[in-house]
């Protein structure tokens, strides 16, 4: 609970303000102009930090990493250019795996603000996998829109990737890296949307020219997919499908183990 002498030099009118604070389950720190700690609260709920009295007068921004000190000092900057509430989210390391916390800070008493912290972990583990189901069920949207322009390899990529998979787990790989050779395995023949038709799907044997377009469908893959973030660790395949372990494979003629594992 916030001490005697906090509430002693609370104004009147922040006593209904106190009663919210009592009622927060999480961390709170009373913070003066400067960031030192005048007092806290963890509710009983708050597994947040390990809060001892050897903090008060202790400057916050000197208890927390770099990144989330300058985060602080930004909202702090806020708060004094006439924000009313600043928030800002941190990510800490601990043994067990990160946790994301959220920060508001607001105005208090005259010099004073105070600093509501919060664990959303849980919020940001669901939204994470709920985007990254959005994301692959757009891969696999591109897909199958890729093998449906060509009726005789309808399914081409989805075997792949059910192949690839089976492969990669028998090597042992698993965790994100099995989800990347996934999205790459489905990806894998993705810039041939930049092949035109007459090209692609041509009955006849291409000719040199022709064939020197097809050739350029895994660079037209990379140059695709790169821009995208949440792609790149997939990219290995698209870009390296086509290399040959005695290097006369295409786009750069890598050879032996010059060839990414996944592709």
């Amino acid at each position: 609970m916030l001490t005697e002498l906090t509430l002693q030099n609370l104004p009147t009118s922040d006593q209904r303000l106190d009663a919210m604070f009592q009622a927060f389950d999480d961390l709170m720190l009373v913070l003066d102009e400067d960031g030192r700690i005048l007092d806290y609260k963890a509710g009983s709920g708050s597994a947040l930090y390990a809060f001892t009295g050897r903090f008060r007068r202790i400057k916050f921004q000197d208890i927390v990493p770099l990144e989330v000190k300058k985060k602080y000092e930004e909202a702090l900057q806020e708060l004094k250019n006439g924000n009313k509430v600043v928030l800002f989210e941190y990510r800490l390391p601990t043994r067990t795996g990160d946790i994301w916390y959220e920060s508001r800070l607001v105005p208090f008493t005259e010099g004073q603000s105070i600093m509501f912290v919060r664990n959303i972990t849980r919020h940001k583990q669901s939204s994470d996998s709920e985007l990254t189901l959005a994301y692959d069920k757009t891969i696999e949207g591109w897909s199958r829109a890729m093998d449906l322009r060509d009726k005789e390899t309808e399914g081409h990529s989805r075997r792949v990737a059910q192949m690839t998979i089976k492969l990669a787990e028998f090597l042992g790989i698993q965790g994100e890296e099995l989800s990347s050779i996934r999205r790459g395995a489905l990806l894998h023949d993705i810039g041939k949307l930049g092949i035109p038709d007459s090209i692609l799907l041509k009955s006849d044997k291409l000719n040199e020219n022709e064939w020197s377009l097809m050739k350029q469908h895994p660079q037209l893959a990379y140059e695709m997919l790169n821009p995208i973030e949440y792609l790149r660790p997939a990219l290995d395949i698209p870009q390296c499908h086509h290399e040959k372990w005695d290097g006369t494979g295409y786009p750069r003629g890598l050879k032996g183990e010059e060839i990414p594992l996944a592709a």
